[in-house]
């Protein structure tokens, strides 16, 4: 019998292209990186966030190693397809998410559902009956106004406003878990307003408006959910196209409400481009 020897170069090289190839495996690397941070373990996170499809390559080569904007970036919307907090640091669970999206074979980001202007449907709504509310006197409505409850406690948020006591109501809650809760018949007066104007006109505009509360403490620290994001696009986006609101008619409470600073709802952190994005 003849033995085949390999010699010792074609051995050498072998061992070489398997060390190759065990070096530039993607892998999830341990967890505890966050913004800032710089090594090789952001490299390779990064190179993982490239192969699940979260970052390009050219995003990598500006910043090959650093945790910067970027990757930051790239990091919260993993967590938000993963329905993660999206913080942005990459700690136990969402290392745990991408070891699993790695091991089980890449999908790629989650891409929203595309939407066309005049397409919109009501969403899902649980009706929760507020009996603070009167007539409009005949006005239509023409404008939509935004608010936070001003605190995360959306059980609490919804008892107050269905409370005769208290005098406030809004059409529509938007709970944390995107659950659309409505208090009032959209065809009634809600009062969520107050003393207001519209572009600097003062004007009832309680009589002539949809009031949402979006449970949020308003503190610009505390985001607002991806499914409070998703649930506010369908239903501004299904009651613009009902009632004919304009766009510039979609505002914040802080738009309307006078004296101007009396409010500051949706908060500094709410992104307005996102939502008017969504429904144009």
């Amino acid at each position: 019998m003849t033995i085949q020897r390999t010699s010792a170069p074609t051995a050498q090289r072998a061992v070489a292209s398997t060390t190759a190839t065990s070096a530039n495996a993607v892998s999830a690397p341990p967890a505890g990186l966050r913004r800032g941070d710089t090594g090789p373990n952001v490299k390779k996170l990064q190179d993982a966030l490239v192969k699940t499809g979260y970052m390009t390559q050219a995003q990598v080569n500006t910043g090959y190693g650093t945790f910067g904007p970027k990757t930051e970036a790239a990091v919260k919307k993993f967590q938000a397809d993963k329905k993660l907090p999206t913080t942005g640091f990459y700690g136990d669970l969402t290392h745990a998410a991408l070891k699993k999206t790695l091991a089980g074979g890449v999908e790629g980001p989650t891409k929203p559902t595309p939407t066309k202007p005049g397409s919109f449907t009501k969403p899902p709504v649980t009706s929760a009956p507020s009996p603070n509310f009167n007539e409009r006197g005949g006005k239509d409505i023409d404008t939509i106004v935004l608010h936070h409850t001003a605190s995360n406690n959306g059980a609490g948020d919804l008892a107050h406003m269905r409370n005769p006591a208290s005098e406030v109501s809004a059409h529509y809650m938007v709970d944390r878990d995107g659950k659309i809760y409505q208090l009032v018949n959209d065809s009634k007066r809600a009062w969520h307003a107050g003393k207001s104007e519209l572009h600097g006109v003062p004007t009832d505009v309680n009589s002539r408006s949809i009031g949402i509360e979006i449970v949020n403490d308003g503190s610009g620290k505390t985001a607002f959910t991806e499914a409070q994001y998703k649930s506010l696009t369908q239903l501004v986006g299904y009651l613009k196209q009902e009632h004919g609101v304009p766009m510039n008619n979609i505002v914040g409470h802080k738009d309307v409400a006078v004296p101007k600073g009396r409010k500051n709802d949706p908060a500094s952190n709410f992104d307005w481009n996102r939502l008017r994005t969504g429904i144009s």
